[in-house]
């Protein structure tokens, strides 16, 4: 009884593990995913663009914390676990990437969009310019 319930959950993961790997190499997804990408962070820019810049700051910093901070770090081992265990059972490493490349967005891009979405970059990026001459 308990073989055939495996077999049936192991065939279940094979076919979901299949599934993605056609989704992310189906180039009609990824240009879906990058467009969509694209009209979210329009809205983002968009939205920042009436704010003063300060009413949302303290939920940045929260969100930067719990990124570059312990759950970022459960969020990340969880997906290498689930990534490796799906590499060995299936010898596709392509979960694995797609989570790797997730951790460094997860890692990096916080502080980054913060960064750029600063009301104050634009300022310093422009100071700095003209104080060392560059034109």
């Amino acid at each position: 009884m308990t073989a055939a319930v495996m077999s049936k959950a192991a065939n279940g993961y094979d076919q979901m593990i299949t599934r993605l790997d056609q989704m992310l190499s189906s180039k009609k997804a990824l240009m879906t995913a990058a467009l969509l990408l694209v009209a979210v962070m329009m809205m983002a820019i968009q939205a920042h663009a009436g704010t003063g810049g300060t009413s949302f700051a303290a939920v940045a910093t929260k969100i930067e914390g719990w990124a570059q901070g312990d759950l970022g770090l459960a969020i990340v081992a969880g997906g290498l676990i689930f990534g490796v265990a799906t590499m060995v059972f299936t010898g596709k490493g392509t979960v694995l990437a797609v989570v790797v490349g997730g951790a460094v967005a997860l890692y990096y891009g916080i502080p980054v969009l913060i960064k750029i979405f600063a009301a104050t970059a634009g300022t310093i990026i422009s100071h700095t310019l003209i104080l060392h001459g560059v034109a």
